[in-house]
């Protein structure tokens, strides 16, 4: 990759602010510009787009029909509880299930959701229930009440106390 300010080739760039811009610079130039925060490394639109899927992801019952399985919110915890339980340190448990470790240390920390195959090796391999099934009552409801009326909805009120 080629520096945005020399243009030497370099093998690592680091995120630098030079009057402003966030450049990617070569170590010897690197010291022209200061240090950029997350946010201004990855920019603002991928930043915010990062922010509206945490936020999304909070609200698991978006988008999903009754009788649909989901991961369980305390995936992470449980993961661990059951290959502590076991004795197992994740280097084992990742040879066990042919995973990396790095992966095994990032679904228990909640960083990273596990996909379907990963969960029943993990399910089969700790003996633990990572999936639950959504059920009408634990979907969320809306109150017809709490909504806002509409001219609509009053004058079909209304024609209702009439008749």
């Amino acid at each position: 990759m080629l520096c945005e300010m020399c243009g030497t080739e370099s093998a690592s760039l680091e995120p630098r602010k030079v009057s402003g811009s966030i450049l990617r610079l070569c170590s010897s130039c690197g010291e022209m510009g200061s240090q950029t925060s997350f946010r201004e490394t990855i920019g603002h639109r991928a930043y915010v787009a990062q922010a509206l899927e945490k936020r999304k992801q909070r609200d698991r019952y978006e988008d999903v029909e009754p009788d649909e399985y989901v991961l369980v919110s305390d995936y992470g915890a449980r993961v661990r509880r059951a290959r502590e339980k076991k004795g197992l340190d994740h280097a084992s448990l990742g040879k066990r299930i042919s995973e990396k470790k790095s992966i095994l240390t990032s679904v228990e920390a909640g960083n990273m959701k596990p996909n379907e195959k990963l969960i029943k090796k993990l399910e089969n391999t700790l003996g633990i229930k990572l999936v639950e099934k959504v059920d009408e009552e634990s979907m969320p409801t809306t109150n017809q009440s709490s909504k806002a009326l509409t001219m609509g909805d009053l004058l079909k009120q209304a024609m209702d106390k009439n008749e």
